[in-house]
C-alpha cells in the first residue's frame, strides 16, 4: 500500500504536463496555433529536419485592406515579397527540437515591421499554449507571445 501511494506521488510529481521530466516527441510542436490576438492561425509544419510555421488563417478585420483586396506584406523590405499577400507566408523558419519542451534555432518575421529575429518556442500547459520569444542578440533582448492550439 506505501509503496503504491510512493508510485502514485512519484509519478505526479514527474510526469504531469508541465513537470519538464516526461519524454515529449519533436512532433509535439505540430499543429495549428491562434496568435496572442486569434487575429491569425499559424500552422507549425516539419520542413525536413526543422520545423516552420505559416499563416493559414486571418480574421476579417486584418485579412483585406480598405478596398477588400487581400492585404499584403507592405513592411516587407523586399520590393518583390511585399506584394505578396500575408495570408500563406511562412513567416517561422529553421527550429530544431533540442530536447524537452524547447525548440530553437530558428527566424521568425514579424509582418507589422518587416524584420525578422532570432526566435526560440517552448511548450506550455501540456502542450496547450506555445511561448514564442522573438529577439536580437541573445534572448534576453526580446519579448514573448503566447500562441493558444487550436481546437483547445
Amino acid at each position: 500500500m506505501k509503496r503504491s501511494i510512493f508510485v502514485l506521488l512519484f509519478m505526479a510529481v514527474f510526469c504531469l504536463p508541465g513537470a519538464g521530466l516526461c519524454e515529449i516527441s519533436a512532433d509535439d510542436i505540430l499543429g495549428q496555433w491562434y496568435t496572442k490576438d486569434n487575429e491569425a492561425v499559424v500552422e507549425i509544419y516539419k520542413d525536413g529536419e526543422t520545423y516552420a510555421g505559416k499563416i493559414v488563417w486571418l480574421a476579417e478585420s486584418v485579412a483585406t485592406d480598405e478596398n477588400g483586396a487581400p492585404v499584403l506584406d507592405a513592411n516587407n523590405p523586399d520590393p518583390d515579397k511585399a506584394r505578396q499577400p500575408v495570408l500563406g507566408m511562412t513567416l517561422a523558419h529553421g527550429f530544431s527540437h533540442v530536447g524537452g519542451r524547447d525548440w530553437e534555432n530558428g527566424h521568425i518575421y514579424d509582418p507589422d515591421n518587416g524584420k525578422t529575429y532570432k526566435c526560440l518556442m517552448k511548450l506550455k500547459k501540456g502542450g496547450k499554449k506555445l511561448k514564442v520569444r522573438g529577439f536580437i542578440g541573445v534572448s534576453l533582448l526580446g519579448r514573448n507571445e503566447y500562441w493558444t492550439r487550436k481546437g483547445q
